[in-house]
């Protein structure tokens, strides 16, 4: 009891540090920016992430011949020199992260917030390392897409398989944001998992789900209670009345998770979304993935597929990307079959020396 206690002390404290780092740089961020600037900035956190990085940066230039290239602007806070990313790369605008003491989710969220400070163009792209986007010419399809149609938002969800995650809105995974409709100072990505009350009332629920033969009927009280990164912009901009959004669609068959006549569908039927672990949204998710569009098939290899307008869009490796030597020649030989022209991951294009 007593180490409980005081891990939620600690985790309290680290909340409100983190909070008051966000309100500090929140005030240097500006309104929004005059659609007229137009161009496209990268925001990223490098932590063991240089391979990922160097495939990314030749896949993006491959897909879009002739595009205006954006900004990859990468904090690098990685500890180990072999991950370290060289500030003299002309790939990247490289900030080596300050040595805040951040715990937890924090580091991330805090580091994206420093480099938010200098993005200084209409469209944001706010991408993990080790998220591929695939569809040629995204550069141009997505910011044209998302000026067409006014939308504020774009990209690809919380795999909807993390029920106890937000669903229905762009997550930082994979998030464009248009700055002509949204403030900078309205990305805060500092979660809300280890504030106190948040932290104590999610162990609460998730103790119920792990009473022995019925913890399977509290699943639901687990669903959109874990407020990961970006939880706040959902509940601001999640009901689509300030600015609209859009998602590209997870790939996750439903009909062969709970299949129809099932008593698992049955309970699902009738099950309101709000609680439901399977998302109810018509449309939400596709049961059609890279295989079935003629594409390499990694979701067989355990990454996240999403598709948009009946095309392959991206796909996430996921936390794997943090164990190097275990997924990069498979990531490799992937990237080879949508891409060619994508350089081996041991021989990454030369920076420029001084």
């Amino acid at each position: 009891m007593w180490r409980a206690i005081t891990q939620l002390t600690h985790e309290g404290r680290e909340h409100r540090r983190a909070m008051a780092a966000w309100e500090s740089a929140r005030r240097t961020l500006p309104a929004t920016v005059d659609p007229s600037v137009g161009g496209l900035t990268i925001c990223s956190v490098a932590f063991r992430a240089r391979a990922c990085l160097d495939l990314n940066d030749r896949l993006m230039r491959q897909l879009n011949p002739g595009a205006a290239l954006p900004e990859w602007m990468v904090l690098d806070n990685n500890t180990e020199s072999a991950e370290a990313i060289d500030r003299r790369d002309p790939r990247f605008t490289v900030m080596p992260a300050t040595d805040s003491g951040f715990v937890l989710g924090y580091d991330h969220a805090i580091g994206i917030s420093g480099l938010l400070q200098r993005v200084k163009t209409r469209f944001l792209l706010i991408q993990d390392p080790d998220c591929f986007i695939v569809r040629p010419g995204w550069i141009h399809d997505v910011t044209a897409h998302m000026e067409r149609h006014a939308l504020g938002f774009f990209g690809t969800p919380i795999n909807p398989r993390r029920h106890n995650s937000y669903r229905y809105f762009p997550y930082m995974v994979c998030m464009f944001v248009d700055l002509s409709r949204v403030p900078l100072r309205d990305l805060c990505f500092v979660p809300d998992v280890w504030r106190t009350g948040a932290s104590l009332g999610y162990r609460i629920r998730k103790s119920l789900t792990r009473i022995p033969k019925a913890g399977f009927f509290f699943r639901g009280l687990l669903t959109g209670q874990y407020k990961t990164n970006g939880w706040r912009i959902k509940a601001q901009y999640g009901r689509g009345d300030a600015v609209k959004f859009e998602c590209a669609q997870p790939v996750w068959d439903v009909n062969d998770t709970i299949p129809p006549g099932s008593l698992k569908r049955w309970v699902h039927d009738l099950t309101p979304d709000a609680i439901s672990p399977v998302p109810k949204r018509a449309g939400y998710c596709s049961p059609r993935g890279f295989r079935e569009m003629g594409a390499p098939d990694v979701a067989a290899l355990g990454w996240e597929e999403f598709v948009w307008q009946e095309r392959p869009f991206a796909f996430h490796v996921g936390s794997v990307h943090g164990q190097p030597g275990r997924y990069e020649r498979q990531l490799e030989s992937v990237l080879r079959q949508m891409s060619p022209a994508v350089s081996d991951v041991a021989n990454p294009a030369a920076p420029v020396t001084a």
